[in-house]
């Protein structure tokens, strides 16, 4: 198949629509052209028949007729011996060998060409002796007694002209059935030629649009990892060829993008730890006590230090968070004690708000990753800290639904409209609510926990409030895609979210 197909990749995409297009029709053209071969051919044939038939049925009476009249005037010159009378008589005998050789000349079949043969023997024979003998001498009675025999002759031959064409009716008509039978058949056959042609070239025109489609699609889901081969019209080739240049290239961007987040993260790591380790020194008074105000610019400085740290960590997650990989380092994880580890991290930025954490902890454990799952809670952690209201109450809960554990994080700030619930975990989201924090949010945080969620088999997502945002993270507690605990999860998702209370 492949030497076949592909001789056609010397054809543009116009030229092979275009010859699909006429070899589909040749089909139709030869069932076409057949037809009208064979419908000229009986339109001919029987014509010449009708024709014949006529002039055979004319010819034949006319036969009949002047055997009759030859007769008749042969008899009257017996008697009378007119010379007028003999010349009537010629004329008439001359119409009818004319006529016969006429008849002749049809050829209307064997059995009346043998009887037009003895009709024409016996005549010139009778007409011979008349010619010869005198009027009233014995031969030429004898002669004149021959012409009932020859008329029985004549009207024979007119009788078996009549069967004859009777004949060549019915063998028309069983013609014409054969040919309509025959000009069925094949235009039957030229339907399924032209839908397997159609089928062909369809296949022809549609896989190398499908290899496009299919390259476009992986260009857009940022699947790099395939060479883009198109086969088939040179055009479309081409095209292939320059969608797999852009496949290269868009390699080549993404690893640059990739080597400078690194660099600058690698760049601003460094003076960034001694900063925050600088700062803890003072808020620690490890370097001498300070008085109120300086404690304060230290601690300050320690969280800002902190946050800047994690956005740098949040650039780097972000660039590998938009095709997350499955779950590699999957253990069994005991969940509360680790959100109390991560709720210890924000103590300080909540206390500088006034924010009390209040867990509602049970002892689940379950299966997964222990450095993504870390990541999505310490991010849904941090943004209920930043967009709380001072002075209230972030909580997180736990609770198992069949084989899921869902962890609920609520805070009591302005909560996410309906219309934006969707839009907050898409990348460098950030909504028309801002955080309270000193540091402005990158927009990051969520988009990187939604994808972790979803690494992790699991989901995150927005659930309904009466006060502030209500973020629900549902996992499963082994290994088992959480699809199937669906409708479980879904029938419990209102009752994860009570009123809020201070």
């Amino acid at each position: 198949m492949t030497t076949n197909v592909w001789s056609f990749r010397g054809l543009s995409l116009l030229q092979l629509i275009l010859i699909g297009f006429a070899v589909v029709s040749l089909p139709v053209a030869f069932a076409l052209a057949t037809a009208w071969v064979s419908v000229d051919y009986l339109a001919s044939k029987g014509q010449q028949a009708v024709v014949n038939a006529v002039l055979a049925t004319q010819v034949s009476r006319n036969l009949v007729e002047d055997i009759t009249n030859i007769e008749r005037q042969a008899r009257q010159y017996d008697v009378l011996g007119d010379p007028k009378l003999h010349e009537s008589y010629a004329l008439q005998r001359d119409s009818f060998l004319d006529s016969l050789a006429r008849m002749q000349r049809l050829a209307m079949g064997l059995t009346v060409g043998e009887q037009l043969h003895r009709l024409e023997s016996e005549a010139k024979v009778t007409f011979a002796v008349l010619a010869t003998e005198q009027p009233g001498s014995e031969a030429a009675q004898a002669a004149l007694d021959a012409f009932p025999r020859l008329g029985a002759l004549a009207r024979s031959v007119f009788q078996d002209n009549i069967r004859v064409v009777a004949r060549e009716v019915d063998a028309m008509q069983r013609e014409a059935s054969a040919t309509r039978q025959r000009l069925f058949w094949r235009a039957s056959a030229s339907v399924p030629a032209a839908l397997v042609l159609v089928l062909i070239f369809a296949l022809l025109i549609a896989r190398p649009v499908r290899q496009l489609d299919q390259a476009i699609r992986s260009l857009g889901s940022g699947s790099f990892d395939r060479p883009i081969q198109v086969s088939g019209p040179h055009d479309l080739a081409d095209l292939g060829r320059r969608l797999n240049w852009l496949r290269v290239r868009l390699i080549e961007l993404e690893e640059q993008r990739t080597f400078f987040l690194h660099h600058v993260s690698h760049e601003l790591k460094t003076p960034l730890t001694n900063i925050v380790e600088g700062a803890e020194l003072l808020s620690e008074e490890i370097v001498g006590a300070l008085n109120g105000q300086q404690q304060e610019i230290a601690d300050i400085v320690h969280v800002n230090g902190m946050q800047l740290q994690q956005l740098i960590e949040n650039l780097l997650r972000v660039s590998f968070a938009g095709s997350a990989a499955p779950v590699v380092d999957s253990r069994r994880i005991e969940l509360a004690p680790l959100i109390r580890r991560l709720a210890d991290r924000h103590k300080l930025s909540a206390r500088a708000k006034g924010v009390v954490l209040k867990l509602s902890l049970n002892s689940e454990t379950l299966w997964s990753d222990l450095e993504r799952l870390s990541t999505i809670l310490d991010n849904l952690l941090s943004n209920a800290i930043k967009f709380t209201a001072p002075q209230t109450v972030v909580r997180v809960v736990t609770r198992r639904l069949g084989n899921t554990v869902c962890i609920e994080v609520r805070d009591a700030g302005d909560g996410i409209r309906p219309e934006d619930r969707e839009a907050v975990f898409d990348r460098f989201y950030q909504g028309a609510s801002r955080g309270r924090g000193r540091v402005r949010g990158s927009g990051l945080g969520l988009f990187i926990a939604h994808e972790y969620a979803g690494a992790l088999g699991g989901q995150l997502k927005v659930v309904n409030s009466d006060t502030g945002a209500c973020l629900q993270l549902c996992l499963p507690r082994t290994n088992t895609p959480l699809a199937t605990d669906q409708s479980t999860v879904e029938s419990s998702t209102q009752d994860l979210c009570p009123h809020q209370t201070a």
